[in-house]
């Protein structure tokens, strides 16, 4: 199950996996996958679609900075 105590701490490249839960009135909790700057880590910088019922992997990560950086490049 999603909850704040089980959430990664991926970083990658300067940019770090920072997910925020959002939990409906049902107590269902959904992910949402943030990606902020290591320097200014209150703003998010890129957020994916990845499935918001599991957290993405260091490997899902990586992969989405990579695209994320490419694409904005």
């Amino acid at each position: 199950m999603i909850s704040w105590h089980n959430a990664p701490l991926h970083s990658y490249k300067g940019f770090l996996y920072k997910p925020e839960v959002d939990e409906d009135e049902e107590g269902i909790r959904k992910a949402w996958h943030n990606i902020v700057r290591r320097i200014e880590p209150h703003i998010v910088v890129y957020t994916s679609n990845h499935t918001p019922y599991r957290w993405m992997t260091f490997e899902e990560f990586k992969i989405f900075v990579d695209q994320m950086e490419r694409i904005t490049a």
